[in-house]
C-alpha cells in the first residue's frame, strides 16, 4: 500500500486538476470522522484507487474519461474496519470476507490463529496468501496462541527464526493477542524475545488481559502490549482506558459486551479517543442473521453513541491504533478510496461498499470476481487420527464404588469453574449421569504421533445427547467429544475423523446433524451461506436437546481455552488455568 514516487506525483497533480480523476463521487452526506461533522455538498475525486480531492467542487479534476457516482440520498462513510477478529474457522478466510464485504467492511486486522495452531508456520503462509486473493484488506497478526501455553497444550509452534521472518513481512502488522499473560509476567524468555522483536520493528502487540488488574495490568502494558479486547464491564473498560490501552469492546459471535460496557462509559462522558469497536470473530450464521461491522455500529448507536462517534470507533480509531491512519479509516486526500454508502445513518443500512474506488458489493451481495487460492492437498483431511475409535476409549476406570472427582462446570458459555463431586461408579467405571447434567468429555491428541486421549466430566451443558463432537476448539483445534453414551461418542468420533473434521451430533446411533470441515478440521470449502445454515441447525438442535446456551457449540469450543478460568481440558490433561498446571480427575479424601 505504500505510495511510490510516481504515485505521489500523480496524486498531487490530480488534486490540482493537472491530470484527471478516474472517479468523482457527488451528492450524498459525507461523514467526516476527523471533525465529527456531517457535511453536505462535498465531492470526492479518486485516482489510482486513492482519494486525491475532497471539497465543494471536483470540477477541476473531471475529464472525458472520469466516471461519476451519484450518491444523492446516501450517507458516505469511511469503510468499516474490524480491528480485532478471527477468520480461520467454520468457513475458509476468503468466504468470511465474502460475507463481510456487503456489510460495509473494507478492512480487517485478523490473527491467523486457526491455521497456525494446526499447521504451524505453513499455516501462517497459507493464511497470508489466502487473504491476498480477496480485495477486502486484511492486515495479519502473527498468532501467539500456537500454542496458548506450551506447558499445557501440544499445538505446533514456531521457531524464533520463523517469528522474525513473519515480522519482517510487510503483510504482518504485529503480534496477535498474548493470551498467556501469566507466562509474560513470569518472565518467559521466548515470549519476551518475541515482544522485543516486534517492538524493534515498530509492530503492534494485541493483548488479551482477561482477569488482570492493577499491578498486573500495568506490567502487561509496560511490556509493550498496547490493546485489549477483553473488557466485559465498566470497571474493566475504564481501567484499561486510564492506563493507555487501546480499549476494544466486542460484539461478535463468541461474546457480546457492548451493553454491559459501552453504555456506562457513555454515561460517564469519558474520552472515547482510544475506544475501538470490534467483533473478535463473527461466525457465518451470525453474519447472515445480523451482519458484521454494520451490526456493531448499529448496536453502539442504540446504546448511546452518536452515529459519528460509533463510526469513528470502527474507522479512524481502528486505523490510528493499527498504524494505518494514512491509508484507511477516513475520507481524506491520500487515503484509499474505501467507502461504505449507507441508506440510513441510525440503522446503518448499507447500500454498497467501495474498495479502492471500485464498487465491490451492492444490495447485500459481493461483486468480487476473483477466486480463492487452491488449498494445498496436505492440509486436507489432515487430522492424523484413525477412524477406529471404540467405546472403550471413553471408559473412565474407577475400581472404588464411590469417588470424588473434579468436574468442569460451565458457569457461562465461555467461563468454567472447578466443582468437586461425589459420584458412584458402576462395573468398575464412571458413567455419565444425565439426571445430574453430568456428561463425559474426551479430548484427543492429534498433534503428536503417540496420540492419546484425556477424559473428564462436564457439568452444565444441559443437552441430553448421546454425543456431540467438534474439531474446532480454542485454540487446540483437535477432536473433542462430549456425551452420555460411549457408543454414540465412538460413532461421533469416527464420523468426524472420516470427514477430516467438523461438528457432529449423534443420538441413539443416529447422526442428527453434521458439518464437515476437511481442511485441518477447522473449516469447510463450501460457500459461507451453506456453512451458516449448517451451523444454525447444529446450535438449534442442541438447544432443542436442552442446552441453555444460545450457541452451545461455543460452550464446548472454550473448554480447551487454558488461559481463562478455571478448570479446562486439553489432550495433556485437566488444567487448573490460574495455576498453569495439570491436575488429576480424581480427588484424594
Amino acid at each position: 500500500m505504500a505510495r511510490g514516487k510516481t504515485e505521489i506525483q500523480r496524486l498531487i497533480k490530480a488534486a490540482l486538476g493537472e491530470i484527471k480523476a478516474d472517479l468523482i463521487v457527488t451528492g450524498g452526506k459525507l461523514i467526516n470522522v476527523y471533525s465529527g461533522e456531517l457535511l453536505e455538498g462535498m465531492e470526492i475525486a479518486v485516482l489510482d484507487g486513492r482519494i486525491c480531492y475532497v471539497g465543494p467542487s471536483a470540477a477541476h479534476a473531471r475529464g472525458e474519461k472520469t466516471e461519476t457516482l451519484d450518491a444523492r440520498g446516501l450517507y458516505i462513510s469511511p469503510g468499516f474496519v474490524d480491528a480485532h477478529t478471527h477468520i480461520g474457522h467454520f468457513c475458509r478466510p476468503y468466504e468470511h470476507l465474502q460475507a463481510y464485504l456487503p456489510r460495509g467492511t473494507t478492512a480487517l486486522v485478523a490473527s491467523c490463529d486457526e491455521p497456525a495452531t494446526v499447521f504451524g508456520f505453513k499455516g501462517v503462509e497459507f493464511f497470508l496468501d489466502e487473504v491476498a486473493a480477496h480485495p477486502l484488506r486484511v492486515f495479519t497478526l502473527l498468532s501467539m496462541v500456537a500454542p496458548q501455553d506450551p506447558l499445557l497444550c501440544s499445538t505446533p509452534g514456531y521457531s524464533q527464526a520463523e517469528v522474525a521472518e513473519a515480522l519482517a513481512d510487510p503483510r504482518v502488522l504485529g503480534l496477535g493477542e498474548i493470551v498467556s499473560w501469566l507466562r509474560l509476567l513470569q518472565g518467559d524468555e521466548e515470549l519476551v524475545e518475541r515482544i522485543e522483536m516486534a517492538l524493534r520493528q515498530g509492530k503492534i502487540i494485541h493483548g488479551h488481559t482477561a482477569g488482570a488488574r492493577d499491578a498486573k495490568l500495568c506490567a502487561i502494558a509496560a511490556a509493550g502490549v498496547s490493546s485489549c479486547h477483553e473488557p466485559i464491564n465498566e470497571t474493566d473498560a475504564l481501567e484499561r482506558l486510564r492506563l493507555g490501552y487501546w480499549t476494544m469492546v466486542r460484539e461478535g459471535s463468541f461474546r457480546r459486551d457492548l451493553e454491559a460496557t459501552l453504555k456506562p462509559i457513555v454515561n460517564r462522558g469519558v474520552s472515547l479517543q482510544r475506544l475501538i469497536l470490534v467483533t473478535d470473530g463473527m461466525a457465518p450464521d451470525d453474519a447472515a442473521a445480523d451482519g458484521h461491522m454494520d451490526f456493531v455500529v448499529r448496536r453502539a448507536i442504540h446504546l448511546g453513541l452518536s452515529p459519528a462517534q460509533a463510526i469513528q470507533a470502527v474507522t479512524l480509531n481502528a486505523a490510528t491504533y493499527s498504524g494505518l491512519e494514512q491509508e484507511i479509516g477516513g475520507i481524506a486526500p491520500g487515503r484509499m478510496a474505501d467507502i461504505a454508502f449507507l441508506e440510513d445513518l441510525n440503522e446503518v443500512r448499507v447500500h454498497s461498499t467501495m474498495i479502492g474506488g471500485k464498487i465491490m458489493a451492492a444490495q447485500g451481495k459481493s461483486l468480487v470476481s476473483t477466486r480463492p487460492i487452491a488449498v494445498p492437498q496436505e492440509m486436507v483431511r489432515s487430522l492424523r487420527l484413525t477412524p477406529n475409535v471404540s467405546p472403550a476409549a471413553f471408559r473412565i476406570a474407577c475400581p472404588s464404588p464411590r469417588a470424588r472427582i473434579r468436574a468442569i462446570e460451565l458457569v457461562s458459555q465461555n467461563i468454567t469453574r472447578e466443582t468437586i463431586l461425589d459420584i458412584t461408579s458402576r462395573d468398575g467405571a464412571l458413567h455419565a449421569v444425565e439426571q445430574r447434567d453430568l456428561l463425559k468429555v474426551a479430548v484427543f491428541e492429534r498433534h503428536k504421533p503417540e496420540g492419546g486421549v484425556t477424559l473428564g466430566v462436564l457439568k452444565g451443558f444441559g443437552a441430553r445427547v448421546g454425543a456431540v463432537g467438534a474439531t474446532i476448539n480454542l485454540d487446540d483445534n483437535t477432536l473433542m467429544v462430549v456425551g452420555s453414551s460411549d457408543e454414540d461418542m465412538a460413532l461421533c468420533a469416527n464420523i468426524l475423523i472420516e470427514s477430516g473434521g467438523g461438528i457432529a451430533v449423534v443420538h441413539r446411533g443416529q447422526v442428527l446433524e453434521k458439518a464437515e470441515f476437511p481442511v485441518g478440521g477447522i473449516f469447510s470449502l463450501e460457500p459461507w451461506q451453506k456453512v451458516a445454515e449448517r451451523l444454525g441447525r447444529i446450535h438449534r438442535r442442541l438447544r432443542d436437546l436442552g442446552s441453555p446456551f444460545a450457541k452451545p457449540v461455543y460452550a464446548l469450543s472454550f473448554l480447551t481455552f487454558v488461559t481463562l478460568p478455571a478448570l479446562r481440558i486439553t489432550a495433556r490433561g485437566l488444567i487448573a488455568a490460574k495455576e498453569r498446571k495439570i491436575v488429576p480427575l480424581f480427588v484424594d479424601g
